[in-house]
């Protein structure tokens, strides 16, 4: 019987080892054209309504659009893809293939139908040599605070024989002495003496700050570009199940992430992030006994169409924060005038402006052994003055030494 099914079981042998030399080529010849594989275009424009197919080398494993509502993908076989604008706007591209677990990206403009047959005769931006590729983004962060603060308060101590009159917070040295307390953050006055005391305090302040920083960056057409100006703060890390601690590092500061891509003469488009963040040490917590503050942040992270050095708010913040406080003597604090001996008031107002604005430029850059702009602090880098000067003729006025930045 043995003999009589060995065929059977030599052909499952020589079936199974075609499937398995098979699906070994197909995979060689999947990802035999990976060197052929290049970078997609930087950016992809497609009409309102109309269609684009696009090939690859190699078999597509996966495609991903930004916003379904402004263009739609779709697999045309397994090596093509068919691109759909729906909505005029700008989204994102990611195609996956078998030669690499990271996507690649493109940009995908969808024009309206006016703008379309406005532009069909216009170069696209690889084809035009005469197009800058590379672009200077100049992003303003503005940010205004203002604060006022007033504070009206009464305490009375009042002792007798027979009777006891307190305000809070009363300073006891003793536990048969008691004073009115002087303020240190407030003006006091103080009036009355023997048995009856009082003093007032009151309090008003208002503060303002402005605040202009103005990072600007360079960087090629499709191409991305960070900017860190700050620093990085140690963050404490207790370590689980036991006393030790570790240090990780946090940055700060003034941060810009951008990706421009040159549509033609009259579009950029604008991937940008903008961020500022500073120390506070007033929601500072403590760790280990070691006090770590808190960062204040400000950011965006947003897309933008412009033209040549036109601007842009891409984000804006109004806020008004009002706090108030009373604290009174039930009853007494009620009476009109006389109740102001038994209130204690506080007004707080914060309010606060914050503007975000970019603006792109198309560049070039400057000719070989061109004259340079003068550089900040050009004027005092050989600065020595002599005595004589120094005594009596210095009087350190250096603002007037602007450099390239101004």
């Amino acid at each position: 019987m043995t003999r009589r099914f060995a065929p059977v079981f030599t052909l499952k042998i020589a079936c199974a080892l075609l499937l398995s030399n098979l699906s070994v080529g197909l995979a060689v010849a999947a990802t035999g054209n990976c060197a052929s594989l290049g970078q997609l275009p930087a950016a992809l424009s497609v009409g309102e309504g109309l269609q684009q197919e696009l090939q690859s080398p190699v078999a597509i494993t996966r495609l991903a659009i930004g916003d379904p509502k402004i263009a739609d993908v779709h697999l045309n076989g397994n090596r093509g893809f068919l691109l759909t604008g729906i909505a005029s706007g700008t989204t994102s591209l990611m195609v996956w293939t078998a030669c690499s677990n990271t996507p690649r990206q493109s940009m995908v403009f969808v024009k309206g139908k006016a703008t379309a047959a406005l532009t069909s005769l216009s170069l696209a931006p690889a084809d035009d040599p005469s197009l800058p590729s590379q672009v200077q983004t100049d992003i303003r962060f503005v940010e205004v605070s203002r604060t006022k603060l007033k504070e009206a308060s009464t305490k009375i101590l009042g002792m007798g024989k027979n009777f006891f009159l307190g305000s809070p917070n009363l300073l006891f040295p003793t536990s048969s002495t008691f004073k009115l307390p002087v303020s240190a953050d407030q003006f006091n006055i103080g009036f009355g003496g023997g048995r009856v005391s009082a003093m007032i305090n009151a309090l008003e302040s208002s503060g303002f700050a402005y605040t202009l920083a103005r990072p600007s960056l360079v960087a090629m057409s499709g191409q991305s570009a960070t900017f860190l100006a700050g620093g990085e703060i140690p963050i404490p890390v207790p370590s689980s199940g036991s006393n030790t601690i570790s240090i990780e590092y946090k940055e700060f500061g003034i941060r810009l992430t951008l990706t421009p891509t040159v549509i033609d003469r009259n579009r950029i488009s604008l991937k940008v992030a903008p961020e500022v963040s500073e120390l506070d040490y007033t929601n500072a917590v403590t760790i280990q006994n070691i006090q770590v503050p808190a960062l204040t942040i400000r950011r965006t992270d947003t897309s933008v169409s412009l033209a040549d050095g036109e601007s842009f708010v891409i984000s804006g913040l109004i806020s008004s924060n009002n706090t108030t406080s009373i604290s009174k003597f039930p009853g007494l604090g009620d009476i009109p005038i006389l109740g102001a001996f038994f209130r204690d008031s506080s007004v707080n107002r914060q309010d606060k402006e914050l503007l975000m604005i970019v603006t792109p430029h198309l560049v070039q850059p400057l000719a070989a052994n061109a004259q340079l702009p003068s550089l900040p602090g050009e004027n005092l880098r050989n600065y020595d003055p002599n005595w004589y000067r120094l005594y009596f003729l210095e009087n350190g006025n250096f603002d007037r030494n602007n450099g390239l930045s101004q």
